[in-house]
């Protein structure tokens, strides 16, 4: 539920919120509509999509006009059904997210939900995830409408509030009820990638296009053994041999598929752009892919997007200092590689422990495990419409398939239901 006071906004609502209420106090009335025909659970969630044009009323043309349905979903949830006038094309779908991460006041600089501007940046929580995305989408849409121009092919919009933590209620429950429907897209757009500059290519912009999403692996690692009393240790107890088990798995990574995967591809269509003496082995991966393969593995950043990474992230053992533990347990996180299998991976685990006193067991989390996206093609109709508006806006700029490293819990959420649709 969202919590009305000036001074305590809910997390989830953003700091758009909070800069609306800061602006125009605390009462329950929306100014989309002084009438108040809708619920007032609509009216609470309609100011997050104003992050920067506040009043909300700067959108009322989006969500008022004739050939725009808009539902609330779980209630909190948005999805815009745009009608284009040729209902014989396919439809795609642009998603967002409203919610946050929770910010710490005292950790920041600035009130992480007061939306302040200066010559530079935009501050505040949500600002870069994923305000940018979800007002870009409200601008492009706000912009159509107000031109009195209508699309040709049917487009849906859709805005979780809870991916943060999985999107479960959201994203899930939105893609459930677009498959209820018998809905088919075209393709999908989501958070991703970005535009950088002189990082890819030296000394000029690139953009990258995400086409395929690492699996999430969550595994847990236990071993059982007889404890003791600190003055009469063993050779080995159960936290030594833990420890030697997360030592070995994070001392050594899983095989890289270089060669196999999308940054081939990548390289491949940015290769024109590189200075001639990067191009050559660029554009001859046949001859030198292994020593490509070798320098990619150099930064953890690039080492990510060719490979399986694992990382410890919790190690529990003892309750007290002078008693032996009998049990000691560690968390893994395997961010899994769309060239492997989660069987692939827990037996290259296995492999490495080499110790079959170490249990592996698959565990729930916040974040479910799931397996890999497929890898969409970069030949595809939705990559060239992609394509066509990155460089419309950035000039010249160059626009290959990439793969981010981390993964959107919406399509998480939601991608055995909407690839499906595809």
């Amino acid at each position: 539920m969202l919590n009305w006071h000036r001074n305590s906004v809910c997390t989830c609502v953003t700091w758009a919120h909070s800069t609306w209420l800061h602006m125009h106090g605390s009462s329950r009335q929306c100014l989309l509509c002084s009438a108040a025909p809708w619920s007032w659970r609509y009216h609470a969630v309609l100011p997050v999509v104003c992050v920067l044009s506040l009043p909300c009323v700067e959108y009322a043309a989006v969500f008022t006009c004739p050939f725009i349905t808009v539902e609330v979903v779980s209630n909190y949830s948005f999805l815009f059904t745009v009608s284009g006038s040729d209902s014989s094309l396919q439809p795609y779908l642009l998603m967002s997210h409203i919610d946050v991460v929770p910010a710490v006041s005292k950790e920041w600089t600035v009130d992480p939900f007061a939306g302040d501007i200066d010559d530079t940046y935009i501050w505040g929580r949500g600002a870069i995830d994923v305000k940018n995305t979800l007002l870009a989408i409200m601008e492009a849409v706000n912009g159509m409408v107000t031109s009195n121009r209508r699309p040709k092919r049917t487009f849906y919009v859709a805005f979780g509030h809870d991916e943060e933590v999985g999107g479960v209620q959201g994203a899930a429950v939105t893609a459930s009820l677009l498959q209820q429907r018998g809905v088919h897209f075209d393709f999908i757009l989501d958070e991703g990638m970005v535009v950088v500059e002189d990082t890819v290519i030296p000394g000029r912009l690139a953009a990258l296009v995400g086409v395929a999403e690492k699996g999430l692996l969550t595994i847990r690692l236990s071993i059982n053994m007889t404890g003791g009393h600190s003055s009469a240790p063993r050779a080995e107890s159960s936290l030594s041999a833990m420890a030697r088990a997360v030592a070995k798995l994070s001392q050594t990574p899983h095989p890289h598929h270089f060669g196999h995967g999308v940054e081939v591809d990548m390289l491949e269509q940015l290769a024109p752009y590189f200075p001639i003496a990067r191009r050559v082995f660029i554009s001859n991966l046949w001859l030198f892919g292994p020593l490509v393969a070798w320098l990619f593995s150099q930064k953890p950043e690039t080492a990510a997007g060719i490979r399986t990474t694992t990382s410890v992230t919790i190690f529990n053992s003892g309750i007290k200092a002078n008693v032996i533990p009998g049990y000691a347990e560690a968390i893994v996180n395997h961010r899994v590689n769309p060239r492997d299998s989660f069987d692939e991976v827990l037996e290259r685990d296995r492999d490495i422990i080499d110790d079959d006193r170490i249990k592996i067991d698959l565990i729930p989390t916040v974040l479910p495990n799931h397996p890999p996206s497929p890898i969409s093609s970069s030949k595809s109709f939705g990559f060239s419409v992609i394509r066509k508006s990155v460089q419309a806006i950035f000039k010249d700029t160059p626009v290959a398939p990439g793969k981010p490293v981390m993964a959107t819990q919406q399509c998480e959420s939601s991608r055995d239901v909407l690839c499906s649709q595809l």
